[in-house]
């Protein structure tokens, strides 16, 4: 019984010197500080054998990522250099804040440049309407113009004409000029007997004998009464300047 003893107190002390001799090789090698040994100590200090100890005991020994000298709770993403390749380094929460503000400023320069473009061109095109608009009242006026001259020079032409004749119908007999009358238009000979002296346009309505003559000529004196017709000339029906309407 008490070799048994001094044999288990053997082992005792091997186990010591192994256990001793691998945590020196571990401190040697950088894979045990006094972080990690703290850390070990609290998980064996706990009843029973923890969850996932071994699990817990080789992330301890081993961790995926070297230990950041400050620890940290926030999250870290990598982001990318200017030049559009990945970072050397973790990025921190501030990094992440300072990377999104960057983008949102950027974006929001982006709009402003469209926003401000769009604004140029509704310029341009303002600028360009204006311009038509104008050009186009331009051409309306000199249409309107343009007609004038035609209707000065059409009525010009009518007056000219209109005088010829009518100093043609004063040299010729009453009796010539009231055949003539007869196959014009009631209106345009309403025109010429006013313009005449009050005696000439008398003497050719008195030229009217027949019932249809004197039907056509009184269809014209009703013209002059009722001042339904001017004169191409413009001039006063003869009655304006005797004091009587031609035939009375």
């Amino acid at each position: 019984m008490k070799k048994i003893g001094t044999l288990f107190t053997l082992l005792c002390i091997l186990n010591l010197f192994a256990i001793g001799g691998l945590a020196a090789y571990l401190v040697g090698t950088g894979r045990l500080d006094g972080n990690k040994a703290n850390a070990i100590v609290d998980m064996l200090r706990h009843k029973g054998t923890p969850d996932r100890f071994r699990e817990q005991l080789y992330d301890i020994m081993e961790p995926t990522t070297a230990p950041a000298s400050e620890p940290s709770t926030q999250p870290t993403v990598a982001l990318n250099d200017s030049d559009g390749s990945p970072a050397s380094k973790i990025a921190s929460a501030q990094d992440r804040i300072d990377y999104t503000r960057q983008a949102i400023e950027k974006e929001r320069l982006r709009l402003e440049n469209q926003a401000q473009e769009l604004r140029n061109r509704q310029e341009l095109l303002d600028h360009v309407q204006a311009t038509v608009d104008a050009k186009l009242k331009q051409i309306e006026d000199d249409r309107k113009k343009f007609e004038q001259r035609v209707a000065d020079v059409d009525a010009k032409t009518k007056t000219d004409s209109f005088q010829k004749s009518l100093a043609l119908y004063n040299e010729l007999k009453s009796d010539q000029v009231k055949d003539l009358f007869l196959s014009m238009n009631p209106e345009v000979v309403a025109s010429f007997l006013q313009a005449m002296e009050t005696d000439r346009a008398g003497k050719i309505i008195g030229e009217f004998q027949t019932p249809t003559e004197r039907t056509f000529i009184s269809n014209v004196l009703d013209l002059i009464r009722n001042n339904g017709t001017n004169s191409a000339l413009g001039t006063k029906a003869p009655g304006d300047n005797s004091g009587a309407s031609p035939g009375t």
